[in-house]
């Protein structure tokens, strides 16, 4: 399997378990690999299900925070802001990219 076994990182999210989040994202596990049936990362998995912890782990190892779920627009902190939950927007905002158009004006 390419991306590895993701399926088992995407419930370690859910579940907020960050020593097999840890395990998977160290032998090499794509931390923004979307579950081909579910249509969704491990980043907004750990947002939904409210895993802190997780998230901040896998921001720090990669997790792009700018990916939407599947064909929607709802990114990681949109479903923090759905959800109402301060720390999550917070830790968010600090991993946030910045569009290419506004690096691309500011450089100008």
């Amino acid at each position: 399997m390419a991306a590895g076994d993701w399926k088992d990182l995407l419930d370690a999210a859910q579940r907020g378990d960050l020593d097999l989040v840890r395990y998977h994202i160290n032998q090499g596990v794509n931390p923004n690999y979307q579950h081909p049936e579910l249509l969704t990362t491990p980043l907004i998995e750990s947002v939904e299900f409210e895993q802190i912890e997780v998230a901040k782990f896998l921001l720090e190892n990669g997790a792009d925070a700018s990916i939407p779920a599947g064909f929607s627009t709802e990114t990681a902190l949109k479903v923090a802001k759905r959800k109402q939950h301060k720390d999550l927007i917070k830790l968010l905002k600090q991993y946030q990219k910045k569009p290419f158009w506004k690096f691309w004006a500011s450089q100008r």
